[in-house]
């Protein structure tokens, strides 16, 4: 069975090299700012792509996956939906419709993420073969989603944001346990996130403490 050893020092992210000496990776991140609208989500690839970044990320929900009908919002942001499972619903995309954003994106030079928050929500993106992972910060703990991205051995970017450094050393365990390819991200969980508060710190310290490339999801104004 392959071994993924602390020291890995650089993997691929599909041709692209992320780590070692490899130019910074660049991430736009669209999640659900096209909020529901398909033809805003491919105006915000165009922009991406003519910005120069590396790759556009968005974010998979499964109303049914993850939520409930009776689930309310802890902040009421968005007036048109009465609860976050009418929210998850309104903004999602058909399989069919995230297979269109991928082939765009990646007509555009771009590499294609997105971050899955259900197990049906990986299973949809590997049918479309997405090259890596983007974990967000809630889900660090979630075992049963670490063990789906990391069946097919992709990369996977883990984002750090809510996590102690105890649990941060289980998922990397875990996964390293699972031959998965890993990046730590550093990542403050507060929109936005003020300059005194990034936590830039802690990119040397993943690396001393890990030996794994390393990145910034960036939350600041």
């Amino acid at each position: 069975m392959l071994k993924v050893s602390y020291m890995q020092t650089s993997f691929l992210i599909g041709d692209r090299l992320v780590g070692g000496d490899a130019p910074c990776f660049l991430i736009a991140e669209m999640g659900l700012a096209h909020d529901g609208s398909l033809g805003a989500a491919f105006a915000f690839i165009d922009a991406v792509a003519e910005a120069g970044a590396d790759a556009v990320k968005f974010q998979t929900h499964m109303a049914s996956e993850e939520s409930t009908p009776l689930e309310k919002f802890r902040v009421k942001v968005f007036p048109q939906d009465a609860t976050r499972y009418d929210y998850w619903q309104r903004t999602a995309f058909t399989e069919d419709q995230w297979s269109r954003l991928k082939s765009y994106s990646e007509s555009k030079g771009l590499v294609f993420l997105s971050t899955p928050f259900s197990v049906a929500a990986v299973e949809m993106l590997r049918r479309l073969g997405v090259v890596a992972w983007k974990i967000g910060s809630g889900e660090t703990n979630n075992l049963m989603l670490l063990e789906a991205v990391s069946r097919g051995r992709e990369p996977v970017l883990l984002s750090t944001g809510m996590s102690y450094m105890e649990e941060i050393k289980s998922a990397v365990d875990f996964l390293k346990s699972h031959a998965a390819p890993l990046l730590l991200m550093q990542c403050t969980t507060m929109y936005p996130c003020p300059p005194e508060k990034l936590g830039l710190n802690m990119l040397a310290e993943y690396q001393g403490l890990y030996g794994l490339p390393v990145g910034f999801s960036d939350h600041s104004g």
